[in-house]
């Protein structure tokens, strides 16, 4: 078990924050029985989850994309019923051929003084137990064990030691347009023989002519993911002050909207894609990039991710390409993010703030990307 993330962080939920309210609660089979055979609480269980690949039950939102139906002035009406997964928040854990825990940065919470994160992690193990522990494990570690034989199989694979060193090594090249650039490229375009050395990996990618257009690609990867018609897909920011932001392409303008507990929208601004530009970012920002991005390179559900995507892909690249390129697209997803909430803000330069809010609006969308291995 890997608790490393957690050492040392501390949390206090902030009342009237309510982020965690907003996803949709999921129900363990338990949790399920007990709110279907208790009349006050049966009206509340959805038919369907919004995400169509979540099996089994969970609670109604207001107005389709509003707060969880039990969200009352941001309070939880059933607070000491609430189901495990709003209990657990901000923690997330993550089964793979380990079980690691995450902290979800998205939750202003962190960092306040209040409750140990590593004692909250252990407390939602206890409660998991250890036989369904052991069982989610010997599945997840199966699901890894046939994806290395795959790799190994098209001659694409690359050990998870030498991957994350080649990230680490590489961590100025992710803080740059030229840098990201080459390592795009090399994504793409490169190549490299099975188990290679960490060190060789960076060296190719240094070699490599960077032709990746990277303002292009934000661009373009930053207006799709408004891109969603449906409101209740959209990724949630939670500003300083606590209000609810969602963001929404609509024709050619991202339309920023403040979002109500009813699940009622009010437009706030109207910003043309193509005026956002990754902004420069000073000394401090470049810290929390290399920070944030360093952190992602020691997830297990990133390396999992990576591993699905290679799957998707049907193992055409080497490992190393698709989890590096997957590293540098994180990068730019964080950049153009708090790009866009600066020039929303009327500034042109990232700081430390300015990076810090990228984040809040970035990690729960990045603890929710597809990946191998299981949250539970």
């Amino acid at each position: 078990m890997d608790f490393s993330e957690l050492k040392g962080r501390s949390y206090r939920c902030i009342d009237g924050c309510a982020l965690c309210c907003l996803c949709q609660p999921e129900l363990l089979p338990d949790e399920e029985a007990m709110f279907r055979s208790t009349p006050e609480l049966a009206p509340y269980v959805a038919e369907r989850h919004i995400s169509p690949e979540v099996a089994g039950a969970a609670l109604k939102l207001k107005g389709e994309h509003g707060s969880c139906c039990l969200l009352d002035d941001r309070r939880c009406r059933i607070y000491g019923k609430r189901p495990h997964y709003c209990r657990a928040f901000p923690v997330n854990v993550f089964v793979g051929w380990r079980i690691q825990l995450n902290a979800n940065l998205s939750c202003r919470g962190i960092g306040l003084q209040g409750q140990s994160l590593e004692d909250i992690g252990r407390e939602i193990l206890e409660r998991h137990g250890e036989a369904k522990l052991g069982a989610e494990l010997a599945s997840a570690r199966s699901v890894f064990s046939q994806f290395i034989e795959n790799c190994r199989s098209a001659k694409v694979s690359q050990s998870t030691t030498s991957v994350r060193d080649a990230g680490d090594l590489l961590s100025d090249e992710l803080t740059s347009t030229m840098g990201l650039s080459r390592v795009m490229t090399y994504a793409e375009h490169g190549t490299i023989r099975q188990n290679t050395d960490a060190r060789e990996i960076v060296k190719r990618i240094r070699m490599t002519e960077p032709e990746a257009n990277v303002e292009e690609r934000a661009l373009i990867d930053g207006t799709e993911l408004f891109d969603i018609a449906d409101m209740s897909m959209l990724p949630v920011y939670v500003n300083k002050r606590l209000e609810w932001k969602i963001f929404k392409l609509e024709g050619k303008e991202i339309v920023g909207y403040d979002l109500e507990e009813d699940g009622n929208v009010r437009e706030f601004s109207r910003t043309d894609p193509s005026d956002v530009y990754l902004l420069p970012m000073d000394s401090k920002a470049l810290a929390v990039t290399q920070g944030y991005v360093s952190l992602v390179n020691r997830r297990d559900c990133f390396l999992g991710h990576a591993a699905y995507l290679c799957d998707e892909e049907d193992y055409q690249y080497n490992f190393a390409q698709v989890y590096l390129g997957a590293l540098a697209n994180n990068a730019v997803d964080l950049w153009w993010r708090s790009s866009l909430l600066a020039h929303l803000e009327g500034k042109s330069e990232l700081g430390h703030d300015e990076l810090q809010e990228g984040v809040v609006f970035f990690d729960m969308d990045f603890l929710d990307l597809p990946t191998i291995g299981a949250f539970i």
